[in-house]
C-alpha cells in the first residue's frame, strides 16, 4: 500500500511539461536526475530519479521520446508527458531486433519497440533476441526452449544448456551431450558429441571420445 501511494505521488509531480529532444538534457540536482529543456529553461521532468536516460532504437510510430529510470531501486518507461510503465523492474535490457527483457521479481518476459508488455514474466530466463528468435528457461525442469518474435515456442524445454550465436549457429547441450541449432532453432547437428567449440571462420571444433572433428558451416543447412 505504501508503495503504491508514493509511485502514486510522484507520477503526478514530476510531469511538468513537453518539448523536443533537440532541446533536452538529462541533468542531476541533489543527486537526483531529471530532464531539463534548454529551451524553456527549465525542469519539464522533475529531478527525483536516481537514474534517468533516453530510450534509443526503438520505432513507436510517434514523435514522442521515452526514457528508461530507476526509483527506489526499480524501473520504469516514462515519456515527457506519462508513464509507460510503473516503476516495477528489477532490469530492463538495451532493445535487440525490437525487443527487450524485463525482469519483474524473480521472473523475466519481454516489451517490444512500441513499448508493450508481449510477454508477460514468467521465465527463470530470458535471453536476447538475435535474429528472429530468443531463449527461455523454464522454472518446471531449469531448461531451456525456443521461441519466435510472436513468443510462441518454437521447441520444447529440452536443452540444457544453450550459449550465443556464433557464426549463425548456437550450441547446446541436451542429454548430456553436444550439438547446434540454427537460425530457426533446428537442430543441424544433433548432440551426440562429448563437446563442441563456437564456428569460428566457417569451422567448429567436436570432441568425441579421444577423438577430435572439425565441423563446415557450409556442410550444413
Amino acid at each position: 500500500m505504501k508503495r503504491s501511494l508514493i509511485i502514486s505521488i510522484f507520477i503526478s509531480i514530476f510531469f511538468l511539461a513537453c518539448s523536443s529532444k533537440d532541446n533536452l538534457i538529462i541533468t542531476s540536482k541533489n543527486e537526483k536526475y531529471g530532464v531539463f529543456s534548454s529551451k524553456e529553461n527549465k525542469f519539464i521532468i522533475k529531478p527525483i530519479f536516481n537514474q534517468l536516460s533516453f530510450i534509443d532504437g526503438i520505432n513507436t510510430n510517434n514523435a514522442n521520446e521515452y526514457l528508461l529510470y530507476e526509483y527506489n531501486n526499480y524501473f520504469g518507461i516514462i515519456s515527457l508527458d506519462k508513464v509507460i510503465f510503473k516503476p516495477v523492474f528489477k532490469k530492463v535490457s538495451k532493445f535487440y531486433n525490437k525487443f527487450a527483457v524485463v525482469q519483474e521479481n524473480e521472473k523475466f518476459g519481454y516489451i517490444d519497440e512500441k513499448l508493450n508488455l508481449v510477454q508477460k514474466p514468467i521465465f527463470k530466463d530470458a535471453r536476447d533476441f538475435l535474429f528472429d528468435v530468443s531463449f527461455v528457461q523454464s522454472f518446471s525442469n531449469n531448461k531451456y526452449a525456443c521461441i519466435d518474435k510472436n513468443m510462441n515456442l518454437i521447441t520444447d524445454f529440452s536443452y540444457d544448456e544453450i550459449y550465443s550465436f556464433s557464426n549463425g549457429f548456437v550450441r547446446f547441450k541436451k542429454d548430456n551431450k553436444w550439438g547446434f541449432l540454427n537460425r530457426k532453432c533446428e537442430e543441424v547437428v544433433l548432440a551426440k558429441y562429448d563437446f563442441v567449440y563456437d564456428f569460428i571462420d566457417g569451422v567448429a571444433k567436436v570432441i568425441d571420445g579421444e577423438k577430435i572433428y572439425f565441423l563446415k558451416q557450409d556442410n550444413l543447412k
